[in-house]
């Protein structure tokens, strides 16, 4: 899932693959939520990947929108760091991958702060992209909440410490001392989903593919039954 988003943004964007590759990665993550199961997985990749997708989409909004509403695609993605937000206690392998999650969030916050800016622009205007750019707003309440606690508590302390650029550990040292005094919203449905059908949408246009398939070779493959005989031996001397 993660080769996929980092190898995949381009101009010609493939939106309904990159809808399933993150819809998957919820499914595996509400999984995992439900059964307790904690995966040592390098969760920091999926963060990285996530975040890069958004700034794809922020870089091409023009272009892309012509095409596709993002604004779902970046729902599902800001809400798969709303599930780490809120439920990575229950999954992640340590107390450290929480405070890596908040970390990366802190660390690369002008990205969510963009979004934020520009779904907030779009979602003040009519148009047909108000109300999926309202969802978005609504949904970066706590990553903003993250963002706007800890950036002010990284900056007094390098200012008192006389430091000029933090490290990770000090970063890390950080937001591990003011957890106590961050006030963060309850959002529900984080972890719903669509059920899987065994009918998908796709089903129609399969079908359609087959069927035209079977009749081309039907009408450009003709056979007579001494052929068909002839041609059914050769294959049964193939081993």
């Amino acid at each position: 899932m993660v080769e996929f988003i980092v190898t995949h943004m381009m101009k010609d964007f493939p939106m309904d693959l990159y809808m399933r590759c993150v819809q998957v990665i919820h499914k595996l993550i509400c999984y995992q939520k439900k059964c307790r199961i904690r995966l040592h997985y390098t969760w920091r990749e999926l963060w990285s990947a996530l975040i890069n997708l958004l700034k794809f989409l922020l870089s091409n909004e023009t272009v892309l929108l012509a095409k596709h509403n993002i604004f779902h695609l970046a729902l599902l993605v800001v809400n798969l760091f709303n599930m780490f937000i809120t439920y990575g206690d229950t999954f992640l392998p340590t107390s450290n991958s929480y405070d890596e999650l908040y970390y990366e969030i802190v660390r690369m916050h002008q990205i969510f702060d963009n979004l934020y800016c520009m779904v907030l622009r779009v979602s003040t205007n009519a148009g047909q992209w108000k109300e999926p750019a309202s969802k978005v707003t609504h949904s970066l309440v706590n990553v903003r909440a993250i963002i706007n606690h800890f950036n002010p508590k990284i900056e007094s302390y390098a200012a008192v410490n006389h430091i000029s650029q933090l490290s990770e550990d000090q970063v890390l040292e950080v937001v591990r001392s003011n957890y106590d005094t961050l006030t963060l919203k309850l959002q529900d449905g984080l972890d719903q989903f669509e059920r899987y059908s065994e009918q998908p949408k796709e089903a129609a246009f399969f079908k359609d593919l087959v069927r035209s398939i079977s009749l081309n070779v039907r009408k450009n493959v003709s056979l007579n039954t001494l052929s068909q005989d002839l041609l059914l031996k050769e294959f049964s001397t193939i081993s």
